[in-house]
């Protein structure tokens, strides 16, 4: 199972560092791994990076792609596909800050979904993994 958490990038910190993804991955990685004792710093650091997502706008965008799909559910902020044919079994949810792709599959359906979306950076920071959506999709 790999975990991904998306990130909307803001348009300026995007600008400096869409040609060096490593470097964006790495600072991500530290507020990832923050000790609890620096979490004001981290949030801080954290918001100067990312732009919150607007949770009902990306829930109507998945929910619109996705509802023609047999194997698509949606309860509040989750979506999940499970697809016993491919096989396939994502669960995707929305939060303010961050995404939170959980899948079986190296490349989730949710992934094609979100495509629309400009500047999201995705991370899997269990297995150092991380690439800009809209280069992974180009592929």
């Amino acid at each position: 199972m790999r975990t991904f958490y998306i990130f909307n990038i803001n348009k300026n910190f995007y600008n400096l560092m869409k040609n060096n993804p490593y470097h964006l991955f790495k600072t991500m990685e530290e507020i990832h791994n923050f000790d609890t004792n620096d979490v004001s710093i981290a949030y801080d650091l954290f918001m100067q990076i990312v732009s919150p997502f607007d949770k009902s706008r990306i829930n109507n965008l998945i929910f619109n792609e996705c509802k023609g799909n047999d194997f698509y559910s949606k309860f509040h902020n989750v979506h999940r596909i499970q697809n016993k044919y491919i096989p396939e079994d994502s669960s995707l949810i929305v939060n303010k800050a961050f995404l939170l792709l959980e899948s079986n599959i190296l490349k989730p359906s949710f992934l094609t979904e979100l495509n629309g979306l400009q500047n999201l950076f995705v991370c899997d920071f269990k297995n150092k993994d991380y690439f800009w959506l809209n280069e992974l999709v180009r592929l």
